[in-house]
Parts: C-alpha cells; sequence; structure tokens
C-alpha cells in the first residue's frame, strides 16, 4: 500500500483548520473573571453571549459596550484609557481633548 502524502498533509491541515476555531477560543483571564463577577446578571449574560460568538476578550467586549454608550453623547470618540474598577475611562473627542467619563462597573451605564 503506498502512502500519498500530499494527500495526506492535506487532510491534517483540512482537520487543524477546522478545529481551530474551537481550540482558539478565548478564556477569561483572572482579572477579566472578576470584572465578569461584578457585573450585573442582564450585563453578565450579555457579555457572556457575545463572548461564545468569538473573537473578542472579556475586556474588549466591555470596552465596545462602554463606547458605545459614550458615542452617544460624544460622537466619534475613542477610549484612550479605563479603570474598570474605578469605573472611569478617558476619551479622546475629536479636536484631541481628553474628558473623564465615569461610569456604573455594574450595569455600564454612563453617569457623566
Amino acid at each position: 500500500m503506498r502512502i500519498d502524502y500530499r494527500t495526506a498533509a492535506l487532510a491534517v491541515c483540512a482537520i487543524v483548520v477546522m478545529a481551530a476555531p474551537v481550540a482558539y477560543a478565548q478564556v477569561a483571564t483572572t482579572l477579566e473573571q472578576a470584572e465578569l463577577a461584578g457585573l450585573s446578571p442582564e450585563k453578565h449574560a450579555e457579555v457572556q453571549a457575545r463572548m461564545g460568538q468569538g473573537g473578542q476578550s472579556v475586556s474588549e467586549i466591555l470596552q465596545t459596550i462602554l463606547l458605545n454608550s459614550i458615542k452617544l453623547k460624544h460622537p466619534a470618540s475613542k477610549i484612550v484609557a479605563m479603570d474598570f474598577s474605578r469605573g472611569i475611562a478617558v476619551v479622546q473627542l475629536t479636536d484631541g481633548k481628553m474628558l473623564p467619563v465615569q461610569f456604573d462597573t455594574t450595569t455600564l451605564a454612563i453617569k457623566s
């Protein structure tokens, strides 16, 4: 019996590529687990659901949620720093100015 190494190699590559999304699933770090634990049950469920979609870490999901809320008050801004435990983000406005934005760490609602 003769083995076609090229076909075998392609088969192995195909298996690895198909299994990669499962193996690459994000696992929350200790810090991210602490951030999740402090969220309200509703926000916790939302973050868990978004993690199930893959592609983002807990911190990235939290930043996205906060940025979406901040953009309602300050369009075209971006988060340049965030202290989740203190509930404050520093946002750079379109004119380059920096603005501190306070948020509730359990609901992610913007306070200021």
